[in-house]
């Protein structure tokens, strides 16, 4: 969607950056200043600012504005930042007729945002086939120049899969990123002190494009030398990245991210320590997908590492997950010792988010076993600690899984109270699997009452996650819709409604 104030209005950006910007850059911004200069008003032309940050990008449009030399030019921006957006002709058409143009001006578009569309992976985007359709539609519906600023991954693939369309490009400005740019991308992910699961869903989305940008910073290009630093730090993104999606239950693309990190590890000793994490979180996430023996392989293999380099916070952690994984195979006991072993380690070190993340999963155990007074004792100290360091989605699945203790226990109107709890937290953080869950034990919850209606509502918001997610789980729901539908029919029918 398009900002109802004017751009200009709408971004904040510091004088100081857009001196650094453009100093750094000086030949390229003189080169985009003679474009604007020459192109014809009347006519499409095509250029493409090749920016990867978009804090930059938004500094180099506010010079381009103020400089002296286009005071006579009238500049519309327009974002699409939409990553379903196939046809962007059919968005300009759109915001085209609103466009009140200055007399005496010359009128220049420049578009953001249409990177998300076009995406980092995959062949034949279907935005920039559609860019190839209708090129010949531009220079007939534009008639003004068009300034595209895009990162250099989207640039490429324009050329790439958009070649007909490419064609049009009279001029590609290329500003280099500088350091403060990437200090500030890298301090505001790899170095952030809140954990991306725990962001709400703006700034989790804001953390990937950064970690996505600063990807295309570190992977090497046009014969760039790589430092063992930069490998290093481009090792750490491709691992956060996967957590990223593992967070928002983006299973696959979380695993392709994470495979990339283990290509590039190898077997640098130098390297154990990053290998150790991608392998763990592989772990995780093949767990997550069903492949159980493919979890257990990799994070043997990562609590091998983690013991020879002496990382007693990670193999924890490795504990943790191995615990759970034989806790899902029935393997009640060596869950127990695992947990045992990994809450040891972790009040050893003073980790209190991991320690309440094992006290949960202990709870799960009990409640399992019908120890239900020891379960609420473990999931009331759990929810404790993950208060106290703010673990939001912590604190949803442990008040999700009281919900159902008290449900189990005839206490309704508290479980309904600790569901809808947890699902205002998971809805915060982008927890659309974990959003899932509890839709359905409300559903079933609901049912049981009588309220079918509500019931349904919850069911049928649960399968449409689940098969947005491609989930297996998504054919259960829906043999559970189905038999509270006929609950719902037989009471219709015994009223004679």
């Amino acid at each position: 969607m398009l900002s109802n104030k004017p751009w200009h209005q709408s971004k904040e950006i510091p004088e100081i950056h857009q001196q650094r910007i453009i100093e750094f850059n000086q030949e390229s911004f003189d080169q985009l200043l003679t474009f604007v200069d020459i192109v014809p008003d009347d006519a499409f032309d095509l250029g493409f600012i090749d920016c990867n940050f978009a804090k930059d990008t938004d500094a180099i449009i506010q010079a381009l504005i103020n400089h002296p030399d286009c005071q006579e030019m009238q500049f519309e921006i327009w974002d699409f930042p939409d990553p379903y957006m196939r046809f962007l002709m059919d968005e300009i058409l759109k915001v085209l007729p609103a466009v009140k143009v200055q007399p005496d001006k010359k009128l220049i578009f420049i578009v953001r945002g249409v990177e998300n569309a076009i995406g980092m992976t995959g062949e034949y985007p279907p935005m920039l086939v559609d860019f190839n359709w209708v090129r010949d539609a531009y220079p007939v519906m534009v008639r003004h120049p068009m300034i595209f600023c895009l990162p250099d991954y989207a640039i490429t693939r324009v050329a790439n899969y958009a070649p007909d369309f490419w064609a049009w490009n009279s001029g590609t400005f290329v500003f280099k990123t500088p350091a403060n740019t990437r200090d500030d991308a890298i301090s505001q992910t790899l170095d952030a002190s809140k954990e991306i699961s725990n962001c709400e869903v703006p700034e989790k989305q804001e953390r990937i494009d950064l970690l996505k940008r600063l990807l295309i910073e570190y992977t090497p290009s046009n014969g760039r030398e790589e430092t063992q630093g930069d490998l290093k730090t481009r090792i750490r993104v491709l691992n956060d990245l996967g957590i990223a999606y593992r967070s928002r239950s983006d299973y696959s693309t979380a695993k392709y991210y994470l495979k990339q990190a283990l290509d590039l590890v190898k077997d640098d000793e130098d390297l154990a320590e990053l290998k150790a994490n991608s392998l763990h979180e592989l772990a995780i996430v093949e767990r997550n997908l069903g492949e159980i023996e493919k979890a257990i392989t990799l994070e043997k293999q990562a609590m091998e590492i983690f013991e020879r380099i002496g990382d007693i916070k990670m193999k924890a952690a490795t504990l943790h997950n191995l615990a759970i994984i034989y806790a899902n195979q029935g393997e009640v006991e060596q869950a127990i010792a695992f947990y045992q072993q990994s809450l040891e380690l972790k009040e050893k070190i003073g980790n209190v988010q991991g320690k309440a993340a094992t006290l949960h999963n202990l709870a799960i155990i009990y409640a399992n076993q019908g120890e239900v007074e020891q379960a609420i004792a473990l999931y009331e100290q759990s929810l404790e600690l993950k208060e106290k360091v703010g673990d939001v989605q912590g604190k949803a699945a442990t008040l999700h899984c009281l919900a159902i203790i008290y449900a189990n226990q005839g206490e309704v109107e508290k479980a309904i109270a600790f569901y809808q709890q947890s699902l205002e937290l998971k809805e915060k953080i982008g927890d659309v699997q974990g959003k899932a869950a509890t839709f359905v034990m409300l559903g079933q919850l609901l049912a049981a009452q009588g309220d079918f209606d509500q019931a349904l509502n919850y069911l049928q918001q649960s399968l449409e996650i689940l098969q947005h997610l491609r989930s297996p789980d998504a054919e259960i729901v829906k043999e559970i819709i189905a038999e509270v539908e006929q609950m719902d029919g037989d009471r219709k029918f015994a009223r004679g409604i």
